[in-house]
């Protein structure tokens, strides 16, 4: 290790002892030509993960490297820890929930990078695995004839408009080192510390795509951004607008803070997690701020009505 390290892997997790060791697993097993490191943190969870990690630490000393946390700090703060002790050229991430199945991931992404000095950030393919059902979906966008836009790509992701599934994702450290201010993270309190530093680093380097599968992605169970309550997605999306703010103002002439898109953008969330829950009274008072909104669409006016929401859920229903 050190600075002939070309990676740095950072494993972040909480309480996921049935999965951390397939996640640690599946970046050990990496067929590369170069040195990389595993930097693993844990944010002090209250099942056997602990252990876990400190066994395979163990086990290889020289490779894997633990972050001391000795509070919960959340996973912003978490991986920003993680980040700071990395020595790599470039840093990817891993979940301890999610794990690599493809075992050339960062050969082909480091031999791509190395190549391509322009790019600040490369992503891939994925697979989806329903943590609840136990379904598997592969996202192979060639297949599916979806084209992914690649260079600056700044407001194509403030907008939505290319997603990125961030353990699939490779980044410069220099360019990270320089551009992203990683004290706003903590002083605003970041939710999320992934789609704020694609927004960054697209300002000043590509974006690039390969139309390789490198990683699967666990989705289904409750978490910070797969939520049922109301409150917990509230709360989120007040931290987020902070974060959304910021991003604005770092970038004033190319991403207009537009806090009533904002607001619908939110309520729009909640009226779906309402459908999700078969909730018609929630349904209805986030219908109503929608319709008030101008927003006039299918389920906005299937929210108003008991009748027609209950149709409309089981019409989703039946498509599934």
């Amino acid at each position: 290790m050190g600075n002939s390290t070309m990676v740095s892997v950072l494993i972040c997790t909480y309480n996921q002892e049935d999965t951390i060791s397939q996640t640690i697993d599946s970046v050990l097993i990496q067929d590369v030509n170069f040195d990389f490191e595993i930097i693993i943190g844990d944010d002090c969870s209250t099942d056997n993960t602990p252990q876990i990690c400190e066994a395979y630490q163990k086990k290889h000393p020289h490779l894997i490297k633990l972050a001391h946390i000795s509070r919960n700090v959340g996973v912003v703060q978490n991986w920003l820890t993680c980040v700071a002790l990395s020595n790599g050229k470039f840093i990817t991430s891993c979940a301890g929930d999610d794990f690599w199945h493809n075992t050339q991931k960062l050969q082909i992404q480091i031999d791509y990078m190395e190549q391509h000095p322009e790019c600040g950030v490369l992503h891939t393919d994925y697979n989806i695995l329903n943590s609840v059902t136990n379904e598997l979906v592969e996202f192979n966008n060639k297949q599916r004839n979806t084209l992914i836009p690649e260079g600056k790509q700044q407001k194509n992701i403030f907008n939505g408009g290319l997603k990125i599934c961030a353990p699939t994702a490779c980044i410069r450290k220099s360019l990270f080192d320089k551009y992203v201010p990683v004290d706003k993270y903590v002083e605003l309190n970041f939710p999320i510390e992934d789609w704020p530093t694609w927004i960054i680093l697209s300002a000043y380097s590509d974006i690039n795509y390969l139309p390789v599968s490198t990683v699967t992605y666990r989705h289904g169970h409750e978490s910070l951004s797969n939520s049922a309550s109301y409150p917990k997605i509230v709360a989120r999306f007040k931290r987020e607008k902070l974060m959304y703010q910021f991003l604005c103002e770092l970038f004033p002439t190319d991403l207009p803070f537009d806090a009533k898109g904002y607001d619908v953008y939110v309520q729009a969330v909640l009226l779906n997690t309402a459908f999700k829950n078969n909730d018609y009274l929630h349904a209805k008072e986030y219908g109503k701020l929608l319709f008030q909104s101008g927003v006039k669409n299918l389920k906005v006016f299937s929210a108003l009505n008991p009748i027609l929401f209950y149709i409309y859920t089981i019409l989703k229903e039946t498509r599934k």
